[in-house]
């Protein structure tokens, strides 16, 4: 059964925008502003809305996906790149993307990293 939580499809990133949060089946509320803030291209609304809320940790590989698309929206590639590694480095999820499709968190981190020009060897 997959995880139906916020993630940042990265099919969406062109000439540094991001695009295409998908949503929780039944999304709470923090879940649906950030969700709301990245669509509409307000990165900052977005992170201050995951810092403010305490929504990152080590185990929540969807939110710091959110938090390193928010950070590489901002131009913020370091920080960016951190997210999507400590992502890498989360318990694996899978996580619907807004077009419907299941994906797992591990491949939407790692697609985020090469965006940003990063390789990573994976585990």
């Amino acid at each position: 059964m997959s995880k139906l939580v916020l993630a940042l499809s990265l099919a969406g990133f062109s000439a540094g925008m991001i695009a295409n949060p998908a949503l929780a089946a039944s999304p709470d509320d923090d879940t649906a502003v950030v969700a709301n803030a990245l669509l509409a291209g307000d990165y900052v609304a977005a992170e201050s809305r995951i810092a403010e809320l305490r929504l990152t940790n080590n185990d929540d590989a969807a939110m710091l996906i959110n938090l390193g698309s928010a950070y590489a929206g901002m131009g913020r590639r370091a920080d960016a790149q951190l997210a999507f590694k400590a992502a890498l480095n989360a318990p694996e999820q899978d996580l619907e993307t807004a077009d419907g499709s299941i994906r797992s968190s591990r491949a939407i981190a790692a697609e985020g990293l090469r965006f940003l020009g990063v390789n990573y060897a994976g585990r």
